[in-house]
């Protein structure tokens, strides 16, 4: 019987421990700063990074020793209205969700209702996985930690609005893994959602009602909902911004209750600050216990390594505990977990060690101020020389405007004339589906190929025998929004007709196959439609 590889080794984990706490030995400056005098001109260093990075606004909290020592909102959360952000503004926090969902277990955990290092399946008996030895042994840390074996498949969550939690936990059985059972780190929000539902099953109540009532009510975080409608009747939240074209564009917001459990809490800076003072204490609210010390303990320890990143000296290695990252920071212990969704961009952070912790909220997508920021605030704290963050992320993003300038450079030069296709346009015309990412309708119009897949329309522009590549879909351009970097793969069976449509879904994963949802000798239906006796997934 083959056997999964074994988490990160407890004398590793040791080693790395000691590493740090005598690395913080080292680099500790003695007496702290006073944080009044640190972060009394922060409002001058905002102002600059946030044009920097083009961010609309943003808000910061410092909690120092479990007591509030600094929120203020900067900029604006709606750039039409010329309104400001405060310290109470809603934003989006994405997946720094993560973390109340791995407390929500660690708390049931504590009662005694469910054991993290047993099968989800004993919990669960319907849990099912690709794999049957993943089926049969994967846990509820296996989740939190992201050591299923499962790469991320967000394009579940896009192309299968109409799934239920339930059903999403449901279609895992049809995602294939890269990797064995804890053979290393998948980040994996599919497994998020599917942790959100053991804590459904094991409680009585739902995910949203369990995490209101065990720690937003208790810690006074009287802003933080699920919903993006109460967030939009809100009176003080932030719109959501992108960068399109040099200049800020509102972006739609998304319901994505299904994933809740991974990334669909609002919240203000304010409520941010309450909820890492609680991470930064023993597991009370005043004289009322919520957590155990040990759960504390769990969720602050890295149990996993993860990939590296970008080469950083002043981090030195990374790893995840449960719901949260785990790392080093200039010799002090870090724990954090950023969130980016729907044009906003979060970070949750706490040096355990120091008792200090800083959360940035901001309304503008794909940027970093926010680990600038905490970086800057933790290097004042700390009374550390401040280190250029914002110096090194504009090489970075100037090296990669460089490259993809190269790429589209590149991308334009005459090719030359492509290899033709094998089958006639009309012949790749049909529906074609996965149990999981449900169907992609491909239509024959005016000579052209076009397909409907997610809710989104798009040309299939051919490149050479059964090769195509998406265009920007009608959607995209109403939305002014760049077309998607897809191909898409026609594929015959033995007799040669058109049998399914592959599409790489997943970078670091096996293309997803599309079947065609008649068989090729039999006729095609209409456009858009499953031939009789077909079924839709």
């Amino acid at each position: 019987m083959r056997s999964p590889f074994a988490p990160l080794p407890t004398a590793l984990l040791l080693a790395l421990l000691l590493a740090l706490a005598t690395m913080a030995e080292a680099q500790s400056p003695g007496q702290a700063p006073d944080p009044a005098a640190a972060l009394d001109d922060l409002e001058d260093f905002m102002a600059q990074a946030m044009r920097d990075w083009d961010v609309p606004g943003a808000a910061v909290a410092v909690v120092k020793d479990g007591r509030v020592v600094y929120a203020k909102g900067f900029g604006l959360r709606d750039v039409g209205e010329k309104l400001p952000v405060t310290p109470d503004t809603v934003f989006a926090i994405g997946s720094c969700t993560k973390a109340f969902t791995a407390a929500a277990l660690c708390l049931l955990a504590d009662q005694g209702a469910i054991d993290l290092d047993a099968p989800a399946r004993d919990v669960m008996p319907a849990f099912r996985l690709f794999d049957d030895y993943a089926t049969a042994h994967v846990t509820p840390r296996d989740m939190l930690l992201h050591r299923t074996g499962l790469p991320r498949y967000d394009a579940l969550v896009a192309l299968r609005p109409d799934l239920s939690r339930q059903e999403i936990v449901d279609v895992l059985r049809h995602l294939e893994p890269n990797k064995e059972l804890r053979a290393g780190f998948e980040y994996n929000n599919l497994m998020y959602a599917a942790a959100g539902r053991l804590v459904e099953v094991v409680s009585g109540k739902s995910w949203e009602d369990f995490v209101s009532e065990r720690f937003f009510a208790p810690l006074g975080m009287a802003s933080a909902c699920f919903d993006p409608e109460r967030v939009r009747r809100s009176p003080d939240h932030a719109l959501p911004y992108a960068l399109r074209r040099g200049r800020l564009v509102e972006l739609p917001t998304k319901d994505i209750t299904p994933v809740g459990p991974a990334g669909s809490i609002n919240a203000s800076v304010a409520d941010m600050a309450r909820w890492l003072a609680f991470q930064l204490g023993d597991g009370r609210i005043g004289d009322v216990p919520i957590l155990s010390q040990k759960a504390m303990s769990r969720m602050h320890t890295p149990q996993i390594i993860t990939p590296s990143g970008e080469p950083n000296p002043e981090i030195p290695f990374g790893g995840y505990g449960l719901g949260w990252g785990v790392t080093a920071y200039r010799g002090h212990l870090l724990v954090l977990h950023d969130g980016e969704i729907d044009g906003f961009k979060a970070l949750a952070s706490l040096m355990p060690d120091d008792g200090l912790g800083v959360a940035v909220l901001s309304n503008r997508a794909g940027t970093p101020l926010p680990e600038i920021v905490a970086f800057q605030v933790y290097d004042r704290l700390l009374g550390l020389s401040p280190f250029p963050w914002g110096d090194r992320a504009k090489a970075r993003r100037a090296e990669a405007e460089k490259a993809q300038a190269a790429k589209t450079d590149a991308a334009k030069k005459d090719p030359g004339a492509p290899a033709p296709p094998t089958h006639t346009i009309m012949e790749y015309a049909g529906t074609y589906v996965h149990p999981a990412f449900g169907q992609v309708v491909v239509s024959h119009r005016d000579g052209t190929l076009e397909a409907t897949l997610g809710g989104e329309t798009f040309p299939l522009i051919h490149t050479a025998y059964d090769m195509f590549r998406a265009g920007q879909s009608r959607e995209a351009r109403d939305r002014d929004e760049p077309a998607e970097d897809l191909s898409l793969k026609f594929r015959m069976d033995d007799a040669g007709a058109i049998a399914r449509l592959d599409i790489p879904l997943q970078a670091n994963a096996k293309d997803i196959v599309f079947t065609r949802a008649f068989a090729p000798s039999g006729p095609p239906g209409p456009a858009g439609e499953v031939p009789q006796g077909a079924t839709r997934p």
